[in-house]
């Protein structure tokens, strides 16, 4: 199954004197159910695009703190066709720890946030997609796409913890808002800081004054938006 197809759809267009309505061919993006089975329990039903399954599943456990690693997924198999992945998990019982100062450099956020919106070819033929680009210092580590912005970050977290990346050092990009469930996500893989586009929510900032997150938004052009910490904390 790949990740967009296509549909027949009418275009409806008002000029001065009437509506013209013709046949056009869109681009749309394939959603897709992956149902995850822990030691033959039903566990949850993804929607996601169909693409890094394996990333979003390990991507999933980690930033809810069901694992500690991936030495806590003792098997894992996925049957792409019918939707099904079966995993043995060793269960894990952490919790979530304040995070590191990090250190806010706009020179260094603004290309990147900007280089968010440019990196993803499905968005610009579908508009239906949210990016999350997990990066460290100038360097993007690893970028993915997803319907789902929660997916998009799993995924992204997955494609880390595979690679062994020191999450400590890194800073994760997104194109979403920035709701209280993607900060503890960000919290629980270790991630410092956090940039969206867009903007945070009110329970997102306390959790970043709790766990020291540092969140950026309306990261866009020249321009963004430091919530914390504040310059005079």
């Amino acid at each position: 199954m790949k990740p967009i197809t296509s549909t027949t759809a009418f275009r409806y267009e008002q000029t001065e004197k009437e509506i013209i309505v013709s046949p056009i061919q869109e681009t749309i993006l394939s959603e897709y159910s992956l149902s995850v089975f822990i030691d033959g329990e039903f566990y949850q039903k993804f929607h996601c695009i169909p693409e890094s399954l394996e990333e979003l599943i390990l991507g999933h456990f980690y930033t809810s703190g069901k694992i500690n690693s991936l030495e806590d997924i003792i098997s894992c198999s996925i049957d792409k066709e019918k939707g099904i992945a079966h995993l043995s998990i060793r269960w894990q019982n952490r919790t979530m720890k304040p995070l590191a100062p990090s250190f806010v450099i706009p020179e260094q956020i603004l290309p990147l946030s900007n280089k968010l919106l440019t990196t993803s070819k499905t968005f610009e033929v579908t508009g239906n997609v949210h990016s999350v680009m997990l990066c460290r210092g100038e360097e993007v580590l690893f970028f993915s796409e997803d319907v789902d912005r929660y997916n998009a970050f799993e995924k992204t977290v997955g494609k880390a913890l595979k690679n062994k990346v020191a999450f400590e050092e890194t800073c994760i990009y997104t194109t979403g808002r920035i709701p209280s469930q993607i900060a503890t996500r960000a919290i629980w893989a270790g991630i410092p800081t956090i940039v969206s586009r867009s903007a945070p929510t009110n329970l997102t900032l306390q959790l970043a004054k709790d766990y020291n997150l540092t969140v950026v938004g309306f990261a866009r052009g020249n321009r963004m938006n430091l919530y914390h910490p504040l310059p005079m904390d």
